[in-house]
């Protein structure tokens, strides 16, 4: 039925496929559409579906053919902000693998160069390079680092796509830097976006690092009163007992 459905229908049905589990009709309906049509969104569908089965079944050489296929809808992509898309989808892949290994883990970084150079805006390639900045394909500062995210985090509000985990990651490279105040204000927003009782399976640690950002502003109240300072709205005052 698949090939009867207008090429964003499918791929959508594929996505749907795979959100519910039904991992071996995802492949199959991926494998459809190639034959149909090869071009950068059915090869990308396919790669998608090659992908979460692999996981699922621990089958390694379905996860490098995922590789493959991935690479060729990059290669495919008409423009730079879908090539960007892809590569940083593949890294993303990649660095979450069952399968990962050190030279996996530097293809992806070298994913993740490629995803920015193509597209400077893309949020996901942003994220990906501050995350490996450690990579000698990057071997970037912490500094750097932070610009990233910063801009990362930027372009995620211009497309309504701020997250809690982009507020994570700067607080915790701003308080390496030791830049602590800056760091409270990463933290502050960062449990302001998270959905607290919503069951995520992190919440415990965010219930953690409210107590956290209690100690890094408690510390600082040796040189300042901020018991002052507004709050984001619906964050419980760290400074109450």
């Amino acid at each position: 039925m698949n090939d009867l459905l207008p090429i964003p229908v499918a791929i959508d049905e594929i996505d749907r496929f795979i959100r519910t589990g039904n991992l071996d009709d995802a492949l199959d309906a991926a494998e459809l559409l190639v034959e149909r049509e090869r071009n950068a969104a059915t090869l990308h569908a396919l790669g998608r579906a090659q992908f979460e089965l692999a996981a699922a079944t621990y089958d390694e050489e379905l996860h490098d053919d995922a590789l493959v296929t991935l690479r060729e809808a990059a290669a495919f992509a008409a423009n730079g902000r879908v090539r960007a898309t892809i590569l940083a989808d593949r890294a993303t892949r990649l660095t979450n693998s069952v399968f990962l290994t050190e030279a996996r883990e530097a293809e992806a970084a070298a994913d993740y160069a490629a995803a920015h150079a193509a597209d400077p805006t893309n949020v996901a390639a942003l994220m990906g390079l501050a995350l490996m900045r450690r990579q000698p394909e990057l071997g970037a500062s912490r500094a750097q680092a932070i610009v990233w995210v910063e801009e990362a985090i930027m372009q995620a509000q211009l497309a309504a796509t701020e997250d809690w985990s982009q507020w994570s990651l700067l607080a915790h490279l701003l308080e390496e830097e030791g830049n602590s105040e800056r760091a409270a204000e990463a933290y502050t927003r960062m449990l302001a976006l998270f959905p607290f009782g919503t069951g995520h399976p992190m919440e415990f640690v965010m219930r953690q690092q409210r107590k956290h950002l209690q100690a890094l502003r408690g510390e600082r109240l040796t040189l300042y009163d901020l018991t002052s300072l507004p709050l984001l709205p619906n964050l419980p005052n760290p400074h109450d007992p």
